[in-house]
């Protein structure tokens, strides 16, 4: 038996040969099905017949080895296998667009495509900028700023090829073995005021004591107002309602500069502003839990020279932030 299971896991001779004959309308079948659960939407957006998406299904199945789309009487959804192949697809699709755009660019510039939370863009970027230019280095950049699972997705999508962000636990519970994952620096958050407020020169406070002020505070789905209302739980106490939902922390704080409300905001954010003289951090008795920023890639596409001096680059200027004053 364990003969048979080892033969049958191995590829029948020539099944090589029958991808290397794939192109990439093959692989953008499987996509378009997926997405619109339709053998014959799939060919009316490939602008083919029915016969002949049904031809490519075929020579698609062949190569595989595996049924890929089971037919349904409302058109066709993927199968496990087609699922599985699709995963690995998804990234040969994204790197052939990607090498496209690449090529309509200056032949001189490679471009790379990075995801990363809005709060890189604070320090980060511009530090990572400038010393790319200073050193002739600097490729053309693609910026998509995100929320930790979007940006992750396309990663996942070789829509991107490296993300500056955290990992959070949603995240790891969907497994991070595809990625290569390198540490940056450590980042918390703070809570901000204007600087005439009257907590603002208040020493060691308390969630009880900054329960009942104004706040503007990020959607309920992002990590920091999360993290918000987890510190006052944990002390058994109700998280304040804001007054104004906001998820731009940028806006968040410059509001804040000009009013009586309170924000939470990434540490580097509120310290930006503060040494603008526009807010205050507010001195806490129990501050914020620390988190990581992170460099990721898909292990699968790693090697780019591009990507590899970016991350070099980061990994020189990123430092650690939590546990300073303001």
């Amino acid at each position: 038996m364990a003969v048979q299971a080892n033969n049958d896991a191995q590829p029948q001779r020539g099944a090589g040969n029958r991808i290397d004959r794939l192109r990439i309308r093959h692989l953008r079948l499987l996509e378009l099905v997926d997405r619109t659960g339709s053998l014959t939407a799939a060919a009316q957006t490939l602008h083919i017949s029915q016969p002949g998406a049904t031809k490519m299904l075929h020579e698609l199945e062949s190569a595989f080895q595996t049924t890929l789309v089971d037919r349904t009487t409302r058109g066709g959804v993927l199968s496990h296998s087609g699922r599985h192949a699709l995963e690995r697809l998804r990234i040969a699709l994204g790197a052939v667009q990607a090498a496209g755009e690449a090529a309509a660019g200056k032949a001189a510039l490679p471009l790379v495509r990075i995801g990363m939370l809005p709060l890189a863009g604070v320090a980060l970027i511009p530090q990572l900028v400038a010393i790319l230019a200073r050193d002739g280095d600097l490729p053309r950049l693609q910026l998509v700023e995100g929320a930790v699972s979007s940006v992750l997705a396309q990663l996942r999508a070789a829509e991107i090829d490296c993300v500056i962000g955290r990992i959070d636990v949603d995240s790891a519970r969907h497994g991070l073995n595809d990625l290569d994952i390198r540490p940056l620096q450590d980042e918390c958050l703070a809570i901000a005021c204007a600087l005439g407020h009257t907590l603002a020169r208040r020493r060691r406070l308390t969630m009880r004591q900054l329960q009942d002020h104004q706040w503007i505070l990020p959607a309920h789905t992002t990590y920091t107002r999360q993290a918000f209302e987890a510190a006052f739980l944990g002390q058994g106490l109700a998280p304040p309602e804001p007054l104004i939902e906001s998820t731009a922390f940028h806006t968040n704080l410059a509001t804040v500069a000009q009013t009586e409300l309170l924000t939470i905001a990434p540490q580097s954010a509120v310290a930006y502003y503060q040494a603008l003289g526009k807010v205050r951090a507010l001195a806490l008795a129990s501050p914020f839990p620390t988190d990581f920023l992170v460099f990721a890639t898909l292990k699968a596409t790693a090697g780019m020279t591009s990507v590899e001096r970016i991350a070099s680059v980061l990994q020189q200027i990123a430092r650690p932030v939590a546990g300073k004053s303001g």
